[in-house]
């Protein structure tokens, strides 16, 4: 009897340790990760759109890595001290994201009126991919890639 009280003392322990485990850990699913996706590309393009150096700061994460199809990339403190001029932008219809614990990846494309570094890009449809990652309840930018060239 002392062996049959043990196990069930051991197993109630496991299941209460896993039980606390997944409810203090921060990887809530996300419902629609398209949607999310989408949210998350538009606010990105609109911060940039409203030429607000803070709170492009607050929403890439220090790890922040850009690339562009020109071969050229920046840091987050690069970036955000040559972010570049907005004025339009349509995001495609096509858009994929995938979820996974606290990243998330969209592949996406966009129409886009921009300079960089004072050379102004083509507007036709350029396509993007960037990672997002979650910390508590904020979405943080921590990778993207640009694949449009200058006109």
């Amino acid at each position: 009897m002392n062996i049959t009280r043990t196990r069930l003392a051991v197993s109630a322990l496991a299941l209460t340790a896993a039980a606390l485990v997944t409810s203090c850990s921060s990887t809530d699913p996300v419902d629609d990760p398209a949607a999310t996706g989408r949210e998350l590309v538009t606010e990105f393009l609109t911060i940039l759109q409203s030429d607000d150096p803070d709170t492009l700061e607050d929403f890439l994460a220090d790890s922040f890595q850009l690339q562009r199809a020109d071969g050229t990339g920046a840091t987050k403190a690069e970036y955000v001290a040559d972010a570049p001029t907005i004025d339009t932008f349509t995001i495609s219809d096509t858009l994929t994201a995938v979820h996974d614990g606290d990243l998330l990846t969209v592949r996406w494309a966009v129409v886009i009126e921009e300079t960089i570094d004072g050379a102004e890009y083509s507007e036709a449809e350029a396509p993007r991919l960037s990672t997002f990652v979650r910390e508590d309840d904020d979405w943080h930018l921590v990778s993207h890639a640009n694949f449009n060239t200058p006109s």
